[in-house]
């Protein structure tokens, strides 16, 4: 599975092989900033402005399964833990959180008060 996303306020999948479209998801609240797909590649984080959505790839159902609020600038980066368990995200605000994928709302925050 191949994903793209950025100012045009898309998700893409792609098929690799052909390099046809195969899903496209409205992403119309703000440009995408960064993307990640878990290790077993069942759920893609989107990070944009101030909001972390994941949604399901395998699924044709466009709306996100989960929303992470709390970021209070663009989040500029996405990843998971190895066990899918987790979803770590860093944003301009100066901040990374963490997020239990099981639970809404954020577990751990980390601030940077650099200037």
């Amino acid at each position: 599975v191949l994903a793209t996303a950025g100012y045009d306020h898309s998700i893409k999948f792609w098929d690799p092989n052909n390099g046809n479209c195969l899903r496209s998801i409205p992403f119309n609240e703000s440009q995408v900033n960064t993307l990640a797909i878990t290790k077993d590649k069942s759920f893609i984080g989107v990070g944009a402005f101030m909001s972390v959505k994941l949604y399901e790839v395998g699924s044709l159902n466009n709306s996100p399964i989960m929303a992470y609020e709390g970021h209070t600038g663009n989040v500029t980066a996405v990843g998971f833990h190895r066990d899918c368990k987790w979803l770590y995200t860093g944003s301009e605000d100066g901040s990374i959180r963490v997020w239990d994928l099981r639970a809404a709302g954020y577990q751990r925050i980390y601030e940077a008060n650099a200037m």
